[in-house]
């Protein structure tokens, strides 16, 4: 069962089951992937506020992310983020992080689009709430994704090598995901950490050209309940809104599942309208071109 420690924000990965590390393309995504972010066409700013419920006790998290364009690489991003959980009866933990992310083409794959790279590093303060106090650590993450013409995308994640003992051991993430007619993606990420393996699946489905969107997946087993999560998502352009929540498989009794609400702002966006315009002529000009 997973703990405090591995509890990451964004509401969209939250109604995806967490199964984002081969899609991280929102601010939030940097907890799940950090190449997600390269070539952000837009400065962004992001927050999230959570709940969640298990046997120890509740813990609540927030996190501000903050984004923007590397103008010296065409297309890197650097960004910086800082989270907060907090949970009665069990650990705290704070989380300061700073992005770097581009796109990079490797000349030896024969790939149809330039692989994401990129890495965070962060200071950690990391209290177990087993009266030993809290400690703090440095480390980083790192990770890739591959992308291809045809929708499919894969992830490689190592992540949380940081060096305090009150942290959790580096864990690694292999995942994929599959966008079929750009309004259903499906996705997974199979995660080890330490002595603990776990797979979570996610589904996500688009309507009315992307302004709506519905997730479902598996949540966390925070503490050792089991629960099933969805979501929903509101393209406001230049906002994005989310939401998600997650309800224990075993019965609605039990201490368990959450809720999360998360909000970005892209800075310079187009309105969804607009946005909505643009997409229509690329494609007729794709088909004419065709």
């Amino acid at each position: 069962a997973v703990a405090y420690n591995d509890v990451l924000p964004g509401a969209r990965a939250m109604g995806m089951g967490s199964a984002y590390s081969a899609i991280a393309d929102d601010a939030f995504g940097l907890f799940y992937n950090p190449a997600g972010t390269a070539n952000t066409p837009y400065v962004q700013g992001a927050g999230t506020v959570g709940r969640l419920l298990s046997p120890k006790g509740p813990l609540s998290f927030a996190t501000g992310v903050y984004l923007r364009p590397y103008e010296q690489i065409n297309t890197a991003t650097i960004g910086a983020a800082y989270h907060l959980e907090r949970q009665r009866n069990g650990g705290d933990i704070d989380t300061l992080l700073a992005n770097y992310a581009q796109e990079y083409r490797v000349r030896q794959i024969p790939l149809s689009k330039p692989l994401k790279i990129g890495a965070n590093v962060k200071i950690v303060n990391s209290d177990a709430g087993n009266g030993g106090g809290g400690k703090f650590g440095l480390g980083f993450d790192a990770g890739v994704i591959a992308r291809s013409n045809m929708g499919l995308s894969a992830g490689i994640v190592l992540s949380d090598f940081v060096t305090t003992l009150s942290y959790p051991r580096p864990g690694i993430t292999l995942a994929t995901a599959y966008s079929w007619d750009r309004r259903y993606t499906l996705s997974g990420d199979f995660r080890v950490r330490g002595g603990l393996a776990e797979f979570y699946p996610g589904i996500e489905a688009a309507f009315h050209q992307g302004l709506l969107r519905v997730r479902a997946g598996k949540g966390l087993s925070l503490d050792g309940v089991s629960t099933l999560a969805f979501g929903l998502g509101l393209n406001f352009s230049p906002m994005i809104l989310d939401i998600a929540m997650s309800f224990p498989t075993a019965g609605l009794n039990r201490p368990g599942g959450g809720y999360q609400a998360s909000f970005s702002y892209r800075f310079g966006a187009p309105s969804f309208t607009g946005q909505f315009v643009g997409e229509a002529a690329s494609r007729a000009e794709a088909l004419r071109i065709d």
